[in-house]
């Protein structure tokens, strides 16, 4: 988040804290679809959805006279409601009859993926990551509920940490066993949509219910990896982090927003009063503190469910009829989805995985920056910092005029052709900037150092990230290998073979073209590094101080 709007939510939280209900109000309405793709996502299917959303907003504005830095505030309002919702599975698991009331648990139509499909038009890889969340389990979904807004730019990974209560380095392993988990789900809703289907997994499918769950996530993905029928289902996977980048908000119903503005119009503002409010900077509150008696429901718990059901399921009819529209729903079972064509045609075209940018920030910016790209990519902090992900805004950068060039790598196209990957890397950004009215960047070895370093680990640690299982982000690379920066960025691939597939990757991807395309950047860095399932590429941009 930019200074600037730092600043208006603070004054906002600060306002709302005094009692003013119109700050409440639009503190509410600014602060609601965050919570509302938090909670959907992470809770996906449950009728509850609304009530501990609702519920979270109640909490935050009761407690806000605890909020120690109103900076902070956002945090500490994404912390609040993911110990809701593990507050909410706590009680589910323990409430007496949770089994016999399992079915009523969820309204498949009009459910949270759906609603996502319909809202994002979501179509292709998009659309099967989307479905493949229905197979993960309720800890991942959490955690997918959180990463999908680091994607998106809505979230850094500073606040994805604070809101799992980990450090950075156990929430980027948590990540990785997570985004290993989607991408077998998303294999799983592959296998599934494929027609004609694989005999023998139809016969292994027999005794399945129709409803998704690990245990047969498991068993189906097993399935494709040891069958030669299936087995080139796991190509073709685009990471997840590039699909999900730039994506919207998942809106709330007005519905909703009219009930938590109604229930939060006559409550007053009295910190910790009722119980112990979460502190500013965990944003902590035990599964067993309540509401004030004044905010309680009519209704008892069954009643209100069933109420929230039966509304639910009148807008599910329209949310199932523009599915069904669209396409089939998965589980009818009864329409082919579209992500194995569209991994095939980015074989055919050579257009492999593609990972988000991490757009450039600005070192004189105390504060995350937006990218200047549609595509929203999440943005690095302008100093070194274990806050891997800082949000989307980027400060507009002056074109700087074209100046002499100092390597062979940015040569007129008139003269000979550069020769090795690197060096064709280099001169295919600079035509790029070129037409795009920037000077040119030259390279520089620490960059380039910075850059392999990166391509190496990734294949060395099996992962495909920004951050490293350690943490570390490109800016604290790329200081470690001796660059003195004043404003970085970051482009990785995987899978391309020549220097002309992935540049035309990355010029496809607005996150990356951003990056590619940024004038304020004045020298590059470009590691290839090549072995068995890659090879792997990594771009460093940066400006010296």
């Amino acid at each position: 988040m930019s200074t600037e709007r730092t600043r208006e939510s603070a004054a906002l939280v600060i306002a709302a804290r005094g009692g003013d209900p119109e700050a409440q109000d639009a503190l509410v309405s600014a602060y609601l679809p965050l919570v509302y793709n938090v909670v959907g996502r992470a809770l996906n299917g449950s009728v509850d959805v609304d009530d501990v959303v609702q519920d979270t907003m109640l909490r935050a504005l009761d407690a806000l006279g605890a909020l120690r830095t109103p900076e902070s505030f956002r945090s500490w309002l994404v912390a609040i409601a993911m110990n809701q919702v593990r507050a909410h599975w706590h009680d589910r698991q323990s409430a007496p009859g949770a089994v016999e009331e399992a079915e009523e648990l969820a309204d498949p139509g009009a459910d949270f993926v759906d609603l996502t499909m319909v809202q994002l038009q979501l179509s292709g890889q998009r659309r099967e990551t989307a479905r493949a969340t229905r197979w993960l389990e309720p800890d991942d979904r959490g955690l997918l509920s959180l990463w999908w807004l680091e994607c998106a730019g809505e979230l850094t990974r500073t606040e994805v940490a604070e809101a799992l209560e980990l450090s950075p380095q156990h929430t980027a392993v948590r990540v990785q066993r997570m985004k290993a988990q989607l991408e077998a789900a998303r294999v799983v809703v592959r296998a599934l949509d494929a027609r004609p289907r694989c005999g023998e997994l139809q016969g292994a499918l027999a005794s399945w219910d129709g409803r998704p769950s690990a245990l047969w996530r498991k068993r189906i993905a097993r399935h494709a990896r040891g069958c030669g029928h299936c087995s080139g289902l796991w190509s073709g996977l685009m990471p997840a982090e590039g699909l999900l980048a730039g994506l919207a908000l998942v809106a709330a119903t007005p519905a909703l927003l009219d009930s938590v503005l109604s229930a939060s119009g006559g409550m007053a503002l009295a910190g910790s009063a009722s119980r112990p409010a979460p502190s500013a900077g965990r944003g902590t509150s035990g599964p067993g503190s309540g509401h004030h008696g004044g905010r309680g429901r009519a209704a008892s718990r069954s009643e209100a469910r069933r109420r929230r059901r039966n509304r639910r399921r009148a807008v599910g009819g329209a949310v199932v009829a523009a599915c069904v529209a669209g396409g089939g729903l998965w589980y009818l079972d009864t329409e082919p989805g579209t992500g194995t064509e569209e991994a095939a045609a980015s074989r055919t075209a050579g257009a492999p995985a593609v990972d988000l940018a991490e757009p450039s920030p600005v070192k004189t910016s105390p504060s995350p920056s937006k990218s200047p790209s549609p595509s929203a990519s999440p943005s690095k902090k302008a100093t070194p910092s274990k806050s891997p992900r800082p949000t989307k805004k980027s400060v507009p950068a002056p074109r700087p005029p074209t100046r002499p060039t100092r390597t062979a790598s940015s040569t007129p196209q008139t003269q000979a052709a550069p020769t090795g990957d690197v060096a064709q890397v280099v001169a295919l950004v600079n035509k790029e900037r070129s037409a795009a009215g920037c000077g040119p960047v030259s390279e520089d070895p620490l960059l380039n150092k910075a850059a392999l370093g990166h391509s190496e680990d990734m294949d060395a640690r099996d992962f495909f990230d920004h951050t490293n299982p350690d943490g570390a982000d490109p800016g604290q690379r790329i200081t470690a290998a001796g660059y003195t920066w004043s404003t970085y960025g970051e482009n990785i691939a995987m899978g391309q073979q020549t220097p002309e597939a992935v540049m035309e990757s990355w010029m496809n991807s607005p996150g990356h073209r951003a990056n590619i395309l940024n004038c304020s950047f004045k020298d590059i860095g470009v590691g290839v590094h090549k072995a068995s399932g890659g090879p792997w590429w990594t771009q460093n941009f940066g400006t010296k101080q």
